[in-house]
This record gives C-alpha cells, sequence and structure tokens, in this order.
C-alpha cells in the first residue's frame, strides 16, 4: 500500500535541484544585492549543505512573514549570506526552492504523525488517535508551515487542478504528503484487521479524517476567537466515529 503511495514530492524536489546546475553558467555575479552579508564558501563536496540551508532561508521567511510570496531569490539570497546567483547551482528558479520547502514540511508533519503512533503502543485504535491528535498537534504549533502545504498559489493554475492519479488498487497517487495519507489509511487498515472498525472502504474513511482534521486545522487558525473545543479530545471524538471504530 505504502509503495503505492509514494513520496513522489521528495524526489520532484531532488529533480529540481538537479535542473539548477545547467542555468548555474547564466547567473550574472553580485545579483544578491547590496547589504547580503559574507557566507564563508564551503569546503569542497558540502555543496548539500549549501542546498539544505537555501531551504531553511525560505522556510525562516514563510515563518516570519507567513506567506510564500516572501520567498524570492534574493531574500533567500540575503537570508543565507550568499549573491543570488549562486542558488541557480542548486534550484532551477524560486518556484523550486518553494517546493523543496514543501517537501521538508510534509517530511516533519510525517515524522510527527509517526512519533504520535508510537508513543500510543500495540492498540490500533490507540495509535490511529494518537497519531491524527499529533497532526493537529503539528499544523496549531506551526501554522505558517502548515499553510504552504496547501497552497495553491505554489503551483500552476494547470498543474494544480490535474485529477489525482488512481493507481491500480484504486488508492490515490499523491504526489506529496503521500507518507502521511499512507499512514493513515495503514491505521485504519489496522483497525479493521483487528476487527475494530467496521470499515469497508479505508481510503474513503481516510479521507473523511483527513478533511476533519484539516477543517480543525484551518478553522481554528483563522478563528482563533471561537470556544472551541480541546484540539486533542476533539480529535479523539471525530476520529473514531469517522473511521468506523466500533464499540
Amino acid at each position: 500500500m505504502e509503495s503505492m503511495l509514494t513520496g513522489a514530492g521528495t524526489q520532484a524536489a531532488a529533480d529540481a535541484t538537479g535542473g539548477g546546475q545547467a542555468v548555474a553558467g547564466q547567473a550574472v555575479a553580485g545579483a544578491g544585492g547590496a547589504g547580503a552579508r559574507r557566507r564563508q564558501r564551503n569546503a569542497r563536496g558540502q555543496g548539500a549543505r549549501l542546498t539544505e540551508d537555501i531551504v531553511s532561508a525560505a522556510l525562516a521567511l514563510i515563518e516570519r512573514t507567513g506567506a510564500t510570496e516572501s520567498v524570492t531569490l534574493r531574500a533567500v539570497a540575503r537570508e543565507v549570506g550568499i549573491a543570488a546567483p549562486s542558488i541557480y547551482a542548486h534550484f532551477p528558479d524560486r518556484d523550486a526552492v518553494v517546493m523543496a520547502v514543501v517537501v521538508r514540511i510534509f517530511d516533519e508533519l510525517t515524522e510527527a504523525i509517526e512519533q504520535g503512533i508510537q508513543s500510543a503502543g500495540p492498540d490500533p485504535v490507540g495509535r490511529l488517535v494518537r497519531g491524527c491528535q499529533a497532526y493537529v498537534a503539528y499544523g496549531l504549533a506551526h501554522p505558517a508551515r502548515y499553510g504552504v502545504l496547501f497552497s495553491g498559489r505554489r503551483m500552476a493554475a494547470a498543474d494544480y487542478c490535474k485529477p489525482v492519479p488512481i493507481g491500480p488498487d484504486g488508492r490515490p497517487v499523491l504526489e506529496f504528503g503521500a507518507e502521511s495519507f499512507a499512514l493513515l489509511v495503514k491505521s485504519i487498515e489496522d483497525c479493521v484487521t483487528a476487527g475494530a472498525s467496521a470499515s469497508t472502504d479505508v481510503v474513503a474513511d481516510a479521507t473523511a479524517v483527513w478533511v476533519a482534521m484539516h477543517g480543525t486545522v484551518t478553522l481554528r487558525t483563522a478563528l482563533p476567537g471561537f470556544p472551541w473545543p480541546d484540539p486533542g479530545q476533539f480529535v479523539g471524538r471525530y476520529v473514531p466515529s469517522l473511521a468506523r471504530i466500533q464499540a
């Protein structure tokens, strides 16, 4: 199942990184702008470190401003302490930098879910609920990062509207967030196997849970003054129902 819901977004970022090599020679020296602090040159073979620093700089800009619009090559270069053309050796353009940020955030979200699942012990229902609580907790703790994940402005309208491919097993093959969704599907499957869930369509039920979690994060973030229930307890109430957990 997880092999079908592959993390193609990670590969997409890697391809974008490699694509930057082709245009590096076209960069004009000194375009980073005045005032950029000097960065000590990486030792030979440490180019990957600068790639990570570029992504971290873009993420820092998003955290401070709450918007991906703040990510420009000049702004990222100032944040890192390099000339803007140096970025082209690692990313072909600004959009590739933002996509690499998306991949990193999804990796963080997946790690948070995995930690939540592992903290619950062997009970499949407990693991499902804890993983979902971890998802919501991450989104509420990092609203700027979470907002980047589902912003349609990070891709062209034509690409944004393309249907998600369906694999031979009838499950969606996500370009981004595949690992996170796969963990949710697997958690419900484990409940079914244990006889704790009456689900007959784990993908549909996982989608319902995902919609509820996303709504919890986005609505609480947008309307902080509303008398929301405790998020952990709230998730603990609706996840078992949506996942068709049997009493």
